[in-house]
């Protein structure tokens, strides 16, 4: 009697429950069963990828990182760019999936007229229309404002810039700053593809958030109105839920709160200020490397899937311990805002590391929450960093070993500014993007790179043995490309023996030993 185990193992990675032996004529069938095992979820990374295309050594940094819901090869990304000397708008695109990009916008504004823009955000909404959000000033008057373009054919060509909001000859001490945007993507929603712009509007003795909509395409925008109850505030972020409802976080400073509000009239009106949780300060943390500006800004995603978890919120921020090493911090809500849970840790670096710069996304289709962020872990010194990624599947009951999506280590003091931020998006095929600032050419560009997955389980999982050869069948759920493995001891190590597209491998069992075992994995992986 030859002895088969069968083990399906994958991206939220599946378990076959103890089983008896397998005859040679008989049939055992596994059904899955989820656990956390030897396989991570994010065994799957790109090739980084510089995103800005200039040959200068002048920098990039504030990363922003968008896609189409419909399109997995269509990818947007931006940063301050400074590469005309002072910073300009710079927004970049890949029709290949974010193997390459070319440069797509360069901006400083309506008709370049202004001496400098900055903070970009970029947004596809759902019918793949591209938005550049940015804020464009002279730096020796108060002139200046928030400003979108719109591309419709994957960034080759741009509309005139559409003001937000704007000032000219003005002599008051008002300043838009930070400004973040969203595209509502859920097909059930009453307010599908508008496209929400929140931002701080610094006046002088208090600093509110505003909230400014389009209803056409990013054509026009409505007249901005102050959403939140406090005044020392930044940092806003907005996400849209199923529905139609509009969520947006900030910090408010002057109490170390991360505020939250609601719209479910499209923006029209507004609720007031919710705590989330408490933050301390970072802007200025000590860190082995100089004084570089780490805010710990809030980010704010909805599950839109229509899964078990349709509707729920989660922020996520950096905070520091007990210890004063900053983490990744998470917590979520249930009931659209009303109440939210306890934060907890979401990064897994040794004491004493450093992460910092997060940003977190769901998945629209599937509900997966990504994380990544800057980390110093493999630098013994403390001081290089490199981006570091995780996914949770579980709506944020557990966190996937974090890996690296990146072999190099940045050194922050290559640059005189790094930035305030970076930014994450989703992949289509269940993936996530993130992009960071990266100084390994001395200067400071726009990278970026993906890592996946949530790739689901195969189901229906058995297997026959038959004269001298092992049939494994399962019945596919996508179009993944499945890898057969085998081990001759649970839990590995694995051997490869194919990548195929089917439902069904044959194994020949012929030269197996008497009474030996062999643990076979079927892992799904995206195409």
């Amino acid at each position: 009697m030859q002895l088969l185990f069968l083990i399906l193992l994958l991206c939220s990675v599946s378990f076959a429950k103890d089983r008896p032996l397998a005859h040679r004529s008989g049939v055992v069938e596994f059904g899955p069963e989820e656990f956390r095992g030897d396989y991570s979820p994010l065994d799957l990374t790109g090739d980084e990828v510089q995103m800005n295309q200039d040959v200068t050594t002048n920098r990039q940094n504030e990363i922003t990182m968008a896609s189409w819901i419909l399109n997995p090869r269509l990818v947007m990304g931006g940063s301050n760019d400074y590469r005309n000397s002072d910073a300009s708008g710079g927004f970049y695109v890949s029709i290949d999936g974010g193997e390459t990009f070319y440069d797509a916008l360069v901006t400083r504004g309506p008709e370049d007229e202004f001496e400098a823009a900055g903070d970009p955000v970029a947004a596809i909404d759902r019918t793949g229309k591209l938005y550049a959000t940015y804020i464009a000033f002279d730096r020796t008057t108060n002139d200046g404002g928030i400003y979108t373009q719109t591309s419709v054919d994957s960034g080759v060509t741009w509309s005139d810039p559409a003001v937000i909001i704007e000032h000219l000859d003005n002599s008051s001490v008002d300043f838009e700053d930070k400004p973040y945007t969203c595209a509502d993507l859920s097909p059930s929603s009453p307010y599908v593809n508008t496209h929400y712009v929140t931002w701080t509007s610094f006046r002088g003795f208090e600093n509110p958030i505003f909230v400014s909509r389009s209803t056409d395409g990013g054509a026009t925008y409505s007249e901005p109105l102050r959403i939140s109850t406090s005044g020392d505030c930044q940092f806003s972020c907005p996400t849209t839920g199923p529905n139609g409802e509009v969520y947006v976080v900030f910090i408010n400073y002057s109490n170390g709160n991360i505020k939250f509000d609601r719209s479910f009239d499209g923006g029209v009106t507004w609720g007031p200020d919710v705590t989330v949780s408490t933050i301390t300060d970072l802007w200025f943390a000590p860190n082995p490397c100089g004084s570089f500006r780490t805010p710990n800004y809030p980010v704010i995603s909805c599950d839109i899937s229509g899964g078990p978890r349709n509707g729920w919120l989660y922020v996520s921020w950096v905070d520091l311990d007990s210890s004063l090493d900053p983490n990744v911090m998470f917590c979520r809500s249930t009931d659209q805002g009303v109440t939210w849970s306890e934060p907890v840790r979401v990064d897994d670096g040794p004491e004493d590391t450093w992460q910092w710069w997060h940003w977190m996304t769901v998945h629209p289709e599937t509900g997966s929450i990504g994380f990544a962020w800057l980390d110093r872990r493999d630098d013994p010194a403390g001081c290089l960093y490199k981006p570091y990624a995780t996914i949770s599947f579980d709506g944020g009951e557990t966190f996937a070993p974090s890996i690296p999506i990146s072999d190099v280590l940045c050194d922050p003091r290559v640059t005189n500014f790094l930035g305030d931020y970076n930014g994450a998006t989703f992949r289509h095929d269940r993936g996530f993007y993130y992009g960071w600032v990266d100084t390994r050419n001395d200067g400071g560009d726009a990278y970026s790179n993906w890592f996946s997955l949530d790739v689901p389980a195969p189901q229906d999982l058995v297997v026959t043995v038959v004269d001298d050869d092992a049939h494994l069948f399962w019945r596919p759920v996508d179009s993944s490309i499945y890898h057969v493995l085998y081990s001759f001891e649970p839990g590995g190590p694995y051997e490869s023996l194919v990548g195929i597209t089917p439902d069904t491998f044959i194994v020949d069992t012929s030269a197996f030993t008497t009474f030996s075992k062999r643990f076979y994995v079927v892992k799904a992986v995206p195409e």
